[in-house]
């Protein structure tokens, strides 16, 4: 049974209202990452990292329904075995520099999460995993974008969003691998 992500600007409202100082895609990249490295990750461990500093205990001690969706349905989408994992974005119909600056985001939140699921030397992981970090840092770091306004610039950002989309997956299997092999915690 497919479903999807719940829409980007419902999340970003949720986090604003929240007082959170990282948006959707950020908040998003940092869960994908937990959930790839650590077992066991509930949506209130994501939670106090991604609200940290808002006071969210003292305003609602249960989190709300979107941002609860959000991490259900992103574990749904990583236990399946069907690739149907997407990152969160803003809509196609966003102005393309808004869902570039967000992909920067959404690279920064994955490579914090990959700090906070123990990874230490990520240049020590197994395979394409070390190049798919060295990519998300250059996208994370990216800055002023020379847009063209054709199609060229379009078809670059939707492979950029499949690769890292494929990057994630692959990043999920290798890490069930170690956990099969290791029975316990994550690698590091």
């Amino acid at each position: 049974m497919s479903q999807t992500l719940p829409d980007f600007d419902q999340i970003t409202d949720t986090l604003r209202a929240l007082g959170a100082e990282s948006e959707a895609a950020e908040n998003h990249g940092l869960l994908c990452a937990m959930l790839c490295t650590m077992e066991g990750v509930t949506a209130d461990a994501w939670l106090d990292i991604a609200l940290s500093g808002t006071g969210r205990d003292a305003l609602a001690p249960e989190p709300p329904e979107a941002l609860v969706t959000l991490f259900d349905e992103t574990r749904r989408q990583f236990d399946s075995d069907e690739f149907d994992f997407h990152l969160l974005l803003p809509h196609d119909e966003a102005i393309l520099a808004v869902r570039i600056e967000a992909l920067g985001h959404w690279c920064q939140g994955f490579l914090a999460g990959l700090a906070v699921g123990g990874i230490q030397q990520p240049e020590s992981l197994p395979g394409e995993l070390p190049e798919i970090i060295q990519d998300m840092l250059e996208i994370a770091r990216a800055e002023g974008y020379e847009l063209e306004d054709d199609g060229e610039d379009e078809a670059a950002y939707a492979e950029l969003v499949e690769y890292l989309r494929m990057g994630v997956l692959l990043f999920r299997e290798e890490f069930r691998r170690q956990y099969a092999k290791a029975g316990e915690g994550s690698i590091h």
